[in-house]
């Protein structure tokens, strides 16, 4: 795989400025919504989560959670070619399959229900589930995995969030927090 990139791993294991990741056991995945599944961990704090959301009147909607690194390969390399980009630009908006946090369980890309014109695009953060978000997350255990200006170098990603709720997400996402600091 690294060859098909044209890249290679730097001193603290990124490649493109993504963290490698193990893919989560599946019998630790739990479904979330139709199609879609989290780290059991994970996927309990998220629908509190929308709960809590819900109770204030927002529809926090799962746009994409667990992705396998088959998918992920997919959504990389493809688009990659169809949209004739190189792989350190398409880095820059879609993780190479092993280095996605998708891939952990953890991770979940979010959407307004009200808003569904704002999905998976910056606009987001000027919708009210975002505003909600930036103000509740950290309660359910949940931050945001690429604002702007992160020390990845990732495109800012309002609607990516991961969960840290658990010593073993956390270790999963510290080589990411070391980053950071």
């Amino acid at each position: 795989m690294l060859a098909r990139l044209g890249a290679a791993p730097a001193a603290d294991g990124r490649l493109l400025g993504h963290f490698p990741y193990a893919e989560v056991d599946p019998a630790q995945l739990v479904s979330i919504a139709p199609g879609q599944q989290l780290q059991q961990d994970a996927a309990k704090a998220l629908l509190a989560m929308q709960s809590g959301a819900r109770d204030d009147g927002i529809d926090l909607v799962v746009l994409s959670a667990f992705r396998s690194q088959a998918v992920q390969n997919r959504l990389f390399f493809e688009i990659k070619s169809e949209r004739n980009q190189t792989a350190r630009e398409r880095a820059r908006v879609s993780a190479p399959p092993g280095y996605s946090e998708h891939g952990t369980g953890y991770a979940v890309d979010l959407g307004d229900g009200a808003a569904p014109g704002s999905n998976l695009s910056t606009a987001f953060d000027q919708t009210a589930a975002f505003a909600w978000l930036q103000a509740n997350a950290a309660r359910y255990q949940f931050v945001l995995s690429f604002p702007r200006g992160n020390s990845q170098g990732v495109n800012y990603e309002p609607w990516h969030w991961r969960y840290e709720g658990t010593a073993q997400a956390l270790r999963v996402f510290e080589p990411a927090q070391r980053l950071s600091q």
